[in-house]
């Protein structure tokens, strides 16, 4: 049954202001009243309501040093409402629970022996908190769609309802979305990627994958199995049974591990690895104009081990890049590196999770 209008509108309003200052930190009254376009009132009353239901207070800010009292912020309460988040990896497993507004409220790490199952891991490291959260998400490397990792060249699997046995591990629903994924949620909303329209962000380790954001949401479609495009037809074997693709051409697997030996040996002047270093550059570069054709981002961050990939090899993926992209693609495409670092895929995580509640509520 549809709600009345003015009460519909409310909780829009309701949602709206709690999104604010997840989003964007304490604020008064008066800049809430800007950003939202709303009336003083309006955010009176919402701020109120908001205030009694225990998920914001007020708190008086710092002086500016000019005359009259500090002025009185309104903030939220992070133990109001948590979410859940882990990221899967091979060979660990990360956990935060994270409050309204960003507060990390629980962090823990835990190694994870080699083949492994996470599972049950991922119901010990929680504890009872993912039960007692609004929301619990996961973070996985690979290829995922409405909970099903599909490929995943970390972790082995192929076509594992990964939701419903994390379901089954903690007695809770999970959304799972793949690391590169999140990670692009972390950089738009906690990061400095605000101003990137379609974000596409690159994650490597021990496979390659990419994630691609609109406007900070992750989209059904924009987990993108970046180690799999044909990069070599006909060259290197892969795992996946296909020849030539990007993962194997560049030794995924195990480069990662061996990434900083190979850069010393570049720079001490070592041809084999100087050529190793830029044939890899290159091999990125033509896998990256696949993906920027079909999708048009406006930025690309390269993230994991590809982030010193890419500061060693810049010039080769860029050269490589444009052979494979047409004008006007890439006139408006800006490559760097992440701010978040290891921290993005776990933060956005939980922004994933904080969307879907703000949804919600509206």
């Amino acid at each position: 049954m549809a709600l009345p209008p003015a009460v519909e509108l409310r909780r829009r309003n309701r949602a709206a202001l709690l999104q604010q200052l997840h989003r964007h930190g304490p604020q008064t009254r008066a800049a809430l009243t800007e950003a939202l376009g709303l009336n003083r009132s309006t955010i009176g009353a919402l701020a109120t309501e908001l205030a009694e239901s225990g998920h914001i207070e007020e708190t008086t800010g710092q002086s500016t040093g000019s005359a009259g009292r500090p002025s009185t912020l309104v903030a939220c309460v992070p133990q109001s409402i948590t979410v859940a988040a882990v990221e899967i990896r091979a060979d660990r497993l990360r956990f935060a629970l994270v409050g309204l507004g960003g507060e990390v409220l629980e962090r823990s790490e835990t190694a994870l022996d080699e083949g492994a199952d996470p599972m049950t891991a991922v119901s010990v490291i929680t504890g009872g908190t993912a039960a007692a959260s609004a929301e619990a998400v996961a973070a996985v490397p690979g290829l995922v769609d409405e909970g099903t990792v599909a490929h995943s060249t970390e972790l082995g699997w192929i076509d594992r309802d990964a939701a419903a046995d994390l379901e089954a591990a903690t007695g809770r629903e999970w959304q799972v979305v793949d690391t590169a994924t999140a990670a692009a949620v972390g950089e738009w909303t906690r990061g400095d990627a605000r101003d990137s329209r379609k974000l596409l962000y690159l994650h490597g380790g021990r496979g390659l994958t990419a994630g691609l954001v609109i406007e900070g949401r992750a989209q059904r479609g924009g987990s993108i199995q970046l180690g799999h495009i044909v990069v070599e037809p006909g060259g290197r074997e892969c795992a996946c049974g296909l020849r030539g693709c990007l993962e194997a051409e560049m030794e995924a697997f195990g480069f990662g591990e061996d990434f900083e030996t190979t850069t010393l040996a570049a720079g001490m002047g070592d041809a084999a690895a100087r050529d190793r270093l830029r044939r890899f550059g290159e091999d990125l570069g033509w896998a990256l104009g696949a993906v920027v054709t079909a999708t048009g981002p406006d930025e690309i961050l390269f993230g994991g081990w590809l982030r010193e990939l890419y500061l060693s090899t810049a010039a080769p993926v860029r050269s490589a890049l444009a052979e494979t992209t047409l004008p006007h693609l890439r006139s408006k495409l800006r490559l760097r590196t992440p701010v978040l670092g290891d921290e993005g895929a776990l933060i956005g995580a939980a922004e994933t999770g904080f969307a879907a509640l703000f949804d919600q509520m509206r």
